[in-house]
């Protein structure tokens, strides 16, 4: 799942017995941070590992203070078996989200746990990239200053809406923000001192992957997510692995053309999808000028029941119909998740949008559930944490113990002392 790296170590590469239990460890921390705490007993079912194995892979864990186990609730005779959850102030990640608007960022915690969160404007065009690069730094820096002490920073993971290649993060296209080939990971590195890992993803490919694991996606192999912001950004999950692509831009469904000749794209073409239903054309289609509304205007005059808006939103919704329907036709998924806008306004535009999405796809349709994102704003800050956490989940022992060793020689940003080991 994660992005711009390598496939994880399964259990079925492992040929020797470090690697064996490095899996091990890394099969029962998985299901810890996806699915919370679990029982022992819990943990067998899942894994198919006897109860003593178990016990010493848990006993390991709450070792490196991952885990912490506690009694469980009696039930019946006998003992209860010991409950296992995750210590969401062991590790975090600091995941940013940056729109045309703003940027929202979080210090996201083992167990998918937001133990931050922040949101600033913009202060400047977007196409200042020094200065966004300086507001992301800063609320990063916000961010691990006020993290509990002794807790691993994982590394800093920000989401673009535009087309990031992987693995290097070079923003290759973002019309939204008026970027070309800006090497975003490099100067967020070169801001933040160079002291942590960073990480760029595209805006779809992140929320996709939060939607897959915590939210509306759950329990779905087959996922599609749409965001709709100033520009429509897309991810899609086919058969429990993220769709990337052989550069990272598998996604970008905002550049898709539904009416040919139509309103010209930032990115310079004519009729594109996000064209058509970004921001920008609900705007106008709800008869407010985007030169002096935004959307949350037309998401307060829908709320009121303004005539207008509620018409004009319907009729975007046709588009935003067309689109999905072709999506749907290409990946055939489960589940189509709306987030941004798109998920905000879905409840208007849902008429509209129900009639063009069924009449274009036929019986696919009875395949394809239609919903409104589960998570809402947080979901690329969410999906943006899981990049980082890769590391850790893949070999939970030894990551933690390399990067304690490394922030023993940092002093941590409280007080000129290193980060004290919980364990």
């Amino acid at each position: 799942m994660r992005l711009g790296a390598g496939p994880p170590v399964r259990r079925a590469d492992a040929s020797g017995p470090d690697e064996v239990r490095r899996a091990n460890l890394s099969a029962v921390l998985r299901q810890l941070h996806v699915g919370g705490a679990a029982t022992r007993s819990d943990i067998v079912a899942a894994t198919g590992f006897n109860r003593s194995t178990v016990g010493a892979l848990t006993s390991e864990l709450a070792r490196v203070g991952l885990v912490r186990e506690r009694p469980g609730v009696v039930r019946g005779k006998g003992r209860p078996s010991l409950v296992v959850e995750p210590v969401s102030t062991s590790a975090h990640v600091l995941a940013l989200d940056v729109t045309q608007s703003s940027v929202g960022a979080a210090a996201v915690g083992l167990g998918g746990f937001l133990l931050q969160v922040r949101r600033r404007l913009h202060r400047t065009d977007t196409s200042d990239v020094a200065g966004v690069v300086a507001l992301v730094a800063g609320l990063a820096a916000e961010m691990q200053a006020r993290a509990t002490p002794g807790s691993v920073c994982l590394g800093i993971v920000v989401s673009i809406p535009g087309s990031v290649r992987q693995p290097d993060g070079l923003v290759r296209r973002a019309p939204s923000l008026r970027w070309l080939d800006v090497p975003f990971a490099d100067l967020l590195r070169a801001a933040t001192g160079g002291t942590l890992p960073v990480t760029v993803g595209n805006d779809g490919d992140l929320g996709v992957v939060a939607e897959h694991l915590r939210g509306a996606g759950r329990g779905f192999r087959d996922v599609l997510y749409v965001r709709g912001e100033a520009g429509v950004g897309g991810g899609v999950v086919v058969d429990g692995e993220l769709l990337k692509g052989v550069g990272g831009y598998a996604g970008e469904v905002g550049h898709i053309v539904v009416r040919p000749g139509g309103r010209p794209c930032a990115c310079g073409a004519r009729g594109c999808w996000e064209a058509e239903i970004g921001d920008a054309a609900i705007i106008r289609a709800a008869g407010r000028d985007p030169r002096e509304s935004d959307i949350e205007d037309v998401l307060a005059d829908v709320a009121v029941g303004d005539r207008r808006a509620v018409a004009g939103v319907r009729r975007t919704g046709e588009w935003v119909g067309t689109g999905l329907a072709t999506l749907v036709n290409l990946f055939n998924p489960a589940i189509v998740v709306l987030g941004g806008t798109l998920g905000a306004l879905y409840p208007t535009m849902e008429p509209a949008l129900e009639a063009t999405y069924a009449r274009a796809l036929g019986p696919i349709r009875e395949q394809a559930a239609l919903v409104r994102s589960g998570l809402g704003s947080d979901a690329q800050l969410v999906g943006a944490a899981e990049v980082a956490f890769a590391d850790v989940l893949e070999d939970p022992v030894g990551t933690v113990e390399t990067l304690r060793a490394g922030a023993a020689l940092v002093p941590h940003p409280r007080g000129g002392e290193p980060a004290a080991d919980p364990a």
